[in-house]
């Protein structure tokens, strides 16, 4: 299946976590990375940057570093163009969905993937995707 991999996904894999959330989160990773093939977009990484900083106090410099690492190898960065705007303007007026969601979206309708790995409901307001999540309980990082 084709998957877009949302930022919450990679701030949980770039933040400190107890123990047992850690392994969750990692488990949920490699099954996506071993099963299926994934996406993301420039504003998913934009987001995973300046979240990880803002709410967790994780550098910058070590959020990039995360990123070229463990996750541009492994997950193809779609372009976002006039289309997905185009298309993320209906989904906004349509949905109530924000911005970036929209823009996510758009994103995943117009590359044609399946599904979106993501801790946010408001995905499952627009019905045609597959939101992907862990299994078993609700992660929660710690500020570093």
């Amino acid at each position: 299946m084709k998957v877009f991999i949302d930022s919450s996904l990679l701030i949980y894999l770039n933040v400190r976590m107890p123990d047992r959330e850690t392994q969750l989160v990692e488990e949920f990773w490699l099954d996506l990375l071993l099963n299926h093939l994934l996406y993301t977009n420039i504003l998913a990484l934009d987001e995973t940057i300046y979240v990880s900083k803002r709410k967790y106090g994780v550098g910058y410099g070590e959020t990039i570093e995360f990123i070229d690492r463990a996750v541009l190898p492994y997950v193809e960065v779609l372009p976002i163009g006039l289309n997905e705007y185009l298309r993320a303007r209906e989904l906004m007026r349509r949905y109530g969905l924000k911005p970036s969601d929209s823009i996510h979206v758009a994103t995943i309708e117009i590359h044609g993937l399946q599904a979106v790995a993501s801790e946010d409901e408001d995905f499952d307001r627009v019905g045609s995707n597959i939101r992907l999540w862990l299994l078993y309980c609700c992660v929660s990082p710690r500020k570093v």
